[in-house]
């Protein structure tokens, strides 16, 4: 564990510059069911990715929900359909936001200091009163934020899914991984609030692509 850093207030502490990037990813390793990212101004580091994924990967299959907000216009990584799920998540892009922001169930939030400086001090915040207000602000810019457009890929699965197939047969098909469907299907579910993929279908149904 990291030492604490300096005390600002109950439950709260400023974690320095330098210590940010390692107190997150060891936040992040104790996620249990949900992590939720905000990120006021994003940009893609392919090699950070690539060293993210395989946590990203543990976390996905322990069934961590990931959902992210980045603005409008941010890059994409450049990884398959199943990283993609990983790593971004149930995404939407919103034209600003306020702050970036991360809040791991629903317990612990870590957010910069200062918003105009991102790369700087962070506040590791456990207060559950100023987790929850953090976590209201997260749920306010999700809400009015539109979800993504289906992709090419996603649109053909739920067709595919509609006439019955399984993930193997939508596989074979499409010629992708069982792991790719089955990663775009969770992604769906989640990101339509669906329980299964009869409800899944059921939402998307009469839509017009």
């Amino acid at each position: 564990m990291l030492a604490p850093g300096r005390v600002e207030g109950p439950q709260v502490r400023r974690v320095p510059s330098r210590l940010v990037a390692a107190r997150g990813r060891e936040l992040l390793s104790g996620a249990r069911r949900e992590h939720l990212g905000m990120y006021a101004a994003m940009s893609v580091d392919e090699e950070a990715v690539r060293r993210a994924l395989p946590a990203a990967r543990e976390r996905h299959l322990r069934g961590v929900l990931l959902r992210t907000l980045a603005p409008v216009g941010a890059a994409t990584p450049r990884v398959d359909a199943a990283d993609l799920a990983v790593i971004d998540g149930d995404h939407r892009r919103a034209a600003t936001l306020p702050t970036s922001l991360n809040i791991v169930d629903r317990r612990v939030a870590l957010l910069p200091a200062d918003p105009a400086d991102p790369d700087g001090d962070h506040l590791e915040v456990w207060a559950p009163a100023l987790v929850a207000g953090l976590l209201a602000m997260f749920e306010r810019h999700w809400t009015v934020a539109a979800p993504p457009e289906l992709s090419a890929r996603e649109r053909a699965v739920v067709e595919l899914l509609a006439e019955g197939c399984t993930d193997a047969v939508v596989a074979r098909r499409l010629g992708v991984s069982e792991r790719t469907v089955t990663a775009t299907v969770r992604v769906l579910l989640d990101r339509y609030g669906a329980r299964s993929r009869f409800q899944l279908a059921l939402a998307l149904a009469g839509r017009t692509w």
